[in-house]
């Protein structure tokens, strides 16, 4: 369910965007007249609610009387802006939720905060129009406002009031914490961030593969260096190696054999 929500966002959104811009502009509900076919918008609170009939519509427009269930193209209402709002976040939602799946986008935690804080302002513009609407601020006649010329639906102005500022308060709170979490005290070497291997040097890239991480050693320094033809007299003194050898000991491995020595143990 998880790796298919990107494609479900992005067939709800577009449906639901091109049902609105489709239903305005070009009109899902169309009458012959003598003279001509005329499209019409249709009202979708009115469609959901079942009272759209078309033999009532047809007989209506026929006696050239308006009828609940349309309204001419290009009238956009607020129930329209919402849902065509909704199909563009579920768009652009879609895109962003596979880039993350796939570990693709990282989000920098200032930005997070930046994200976080704009939702704080919109929680707190919600609590503000509900207080305002219930004390009737927002109109002149000190009443609440007319939701339902405001979203196109017959609305009671308290049950709108009271899921804007419960809306509100849940934004503010959920921004709230966002803000107040602390990142996690994860201590990293540089080599350990990511891309750090596209920032290496050249001496530390020479006979690696380019996908291996980790910092180089001080063999692979000496080695690059060319220093194991020189004695180094801090290092052979931390050997036990007191015999005596036809080579000279590998002061890496102590005689033991390893990479530097190419597994023999001493240097020739």
């Amino acid at each position: 369910m998880t790796k298919a929500k990107p494609l479900i966002l992005a067939i709800v959104g577009v449906l639901l965007l091109s049902f609105v811009v489709y239903n305005v502009e070009v009109g899902l509900y169309y009458f012959q007249y003598p003279d001509q076919l005329v499209h019409y918008k249709m009202e979708i609170i009115e469609m959901i609610s079942g009272n759209c009939d078309r033999a009532v519509i047809n007989a209506d427009l026929a006696d050239h009387q308006s009828n609940q269930c349309l309204s001419p193209l290009g009238t956009y209402y607020a129930i329209d802006v919402i849902i065509a709002a909704i199909g563009f976040v579920f768009s652009i939602s879609a895109p962003i939720s596979a880039l993350k799946q796939s570990g693709k986008l990282k989000i920098s935690r200032g930005w997070s905060k930046n994200m976080a804080r704009l939702r704080l302002v919109l929680g707190i513009s919600l609590v503000t129009i509900a207080v305002s609407d219930a004390i009737g601020l927002l109109t002149t006649e000190g009443q609440p406002l007319d939701w339902a010329l405001v979203l196109g639906v017959p609305m009671n102005a308290v049950l709108v009031e009271a899921a804007l500022l419960i809306l509100g308060i849940m934004v503010i709170k959920k921004a709230v914490r966002h803000l107040k979490s602390k990142p996690n005290s994860e201590f990293a070497e540089p080599w350990q961030m990511a891309g750090a291997s596209n920032f290496r040097g050249s001496l530390e890239k020479k006979g690696k593969s380019p996908d291996k991480g980790g910092v180089m050693t001080v063999g692979d320094l000496r080695s690059a260096l060319s220093l194991d033809q020189y004695e180094d007299i801090f290092q052979l003194g931390t050997s036990s190696g007191d015999d005596i050898s036809v080579g000279r000991t590998c002061h890496y491995c102590n005689g033991q054999g390893c990479t530097q020595c190419d597994f023999k143990g001493e240097f020739m």
